[in-house]
């Protein structure tokens, strides 16, 4: 990995981290989803959450696991799960899902079976379904605010034995959401959780579909959606300004969180694959830099990387779903997890999007014909400090990316300022130049996520 010796930068410290519970709020969040289907062991992951400083975790509650006998719930399974998160400082939000073998005996009788199959059968099973939802809300309503229905009811995967629409999931989200608020009026809930699809053409006729098949929009408090493109940015700010604003029609209120994403560190597995199949550990922690720092620059009040560590034996007994920040099965840490710590510890709630005017050129050693762009987003801490983050626009991640230089201008005092590779966690000392209204640098530029602020205290 290039650390920008050719730069002539000095090295004046590494990026600080946080524990979860030392900071306050934060949109940064994982996924421990999975553990309806024991696809990982929790107890050698979650200690670790908290080191990398997120304060949010997505769960699965898994139907067939709570309740194994008509009537009789057992949570203690998840009891664990959400108790132990608690105690580190990081908010469970659950996602309700699937099938119960004990109203939709056809699928069979394993849990990853029961994925996908839908409760609105029979009516029996939908009722059963409507108890088992007011049965965990009743359990957890003191300890989870938020409540997901269902998990990417676009997907054949996880939409089995009915149709795929967005009528048809606003059967199950309106008697489920109503559910939820007869024993938790003050929930939160959560809908769609739809795939990267929600982005796109046919994502929007979903949508709409949806919310013009429920009685009352404004039963919807977030709109979850996941992601796993590549580049992660490309046309990521146009596609998301469409979403949001198709979702606005219906339901300003709403917020939209990017509820399940992630990019694996190896080729060959199961699940969503790596570009052309072909990755590496250090690709996945640039592509990780490139993706929550956009999410967080666009102002998306979720980023939730999937997933903490490795499924072994997802979909398929011989393969793994390589996306984890760990490897399994001895939750060792990824440079992934580093990346993730490090920008975890600096962008938390209050460092928040701005606007700022900036202009930028690349004099490129590497590219053949077009010159690279920059991507850039802009931010602001609670002691007004600046902050940019940026790298060359719409590139394939490599293993080894010589850097480019930038010259870059920023408007603003930028005095005093510094340079964060969160890859190597080095901060180094950079001089710019004013003009009165900004500030010129000559700085590297890459294929991952570089951090440029003001010195100063938080």
């Amino acid at each position: 990995m290039e650390h920008f010796t050719s730069f002539d930068l000095r090295q004046t410290g590494t990026m600080p981290v946080r524990n979860s519970s030392e900071i306050k709020a934060s949109y940064c969040g994982v996924g421990c989803e999975t553990l309806d289907r024991d696809y990982f062991d929790p107890v050698p992951v979650f200690p670790q959450l908290p080191e990398l400083g997120v304060k949010w975790a997505r769960l699965q509650t898994g139907w067939i696991k709570c309740e194994r006998e008509p009537g009789k719930y057992d949570f203690s399974w998840l009891d664990w799960q959400v108790d132990t998160l608690l105690k580190s400082g990081i908010q469970p939000w659950l996602s309700l899902s699937y099938g119960n073998p004990l109203y939709t005996p056809e699928a069979g009788p394993s849990a990853e079976q029961a994925v996908g199959q839908v409760p609105l059968n029979t009516p029996e099973a939908e009722t059963a379904w409507l108890n088992y939802v007011k049965a965990l809300t009743a359990h957890f309503r003191d300890r989870v605010q938020v409540y997901e229905v269902w998990n990417e009811p676009n997907h054949p995967k996880f939409w089995v034995n009915l149709p795929i629409g967005g009528d048809q999931y606003a059967r199950l989200f309106e008697s489920t959401q109503a559910a939820i608020r007869e024993v938790f009026p003050e929930a939160r809930i959560a809908a769609l959780a739809m795939t990267g699809a929600f982005l796109s053409p046919a994502g929007h006729k979903f949508t709409r579909e949806f919310f013009e098949n429920i009685t009352d929009p404004d039963s919807v408090d977030i709109v979850t959606f996941h992601s796993y493109r590549y580049p992660p940015d490309r046309d990521y700010a146009e596609d998301f300004a469409a979403a949001k604003a198709l979702v606005a029609e219906y339901n300003p209120r709403a917020e939209l969180w990017q509820g399940e994403s992630g990019y694996p560190s190896q080729p060959g597995g199961t699940g969503a694959k790596a570009h052309r199949d072909r990755t590496s550990e250090v690709l996945q922690a640039k592509w990780l830099s490139r993706h929550v720092l956009c999410h967080l620059g666009l102002g998306i009040k979720h980023v939730s990387w999937h997933q903490a560590i490795d499924l072994l034996g997802y979909r398929e007994p011989d393969k793994v779903n390589p996306k984890g920040l760990l490897r399994a099965p001895k939750a060792t840490r990824k440079p992934s997890f580093y990346v993730y710590q490090r920008i975890c510890g600096l962008f938390d709630a209050d460092t928040q999007p701005v606007r700022r005017r900036w202009r930028a050129h690349v004099q490129t050693t590497t590219a053949d014909c077009l010159m690279p762009t920059v991507k850039a987003f802009h931010f602001q801490d609670s002691g007004r400090r600046p902050y940019i983050t940026y790298w060359k626009n719409g590139e394939i991640a490599l293993d080894e990316e010589a850097p480019d230089k930038v010259d870059l201008w920023v408007a603003g005092d930028w005095s005093r300022a510094e340079l964060l590779d969160p890859y190597t966690g080095n901060i180094y000392q950079v001089d710019g130049t004013s003009d009165g209204e900004g500030y010129s640098f000559a700085l590297p530029v890459t294929d991952y996520a570089l951090i440029l602020r003001r010195k100063g205290s938080p």
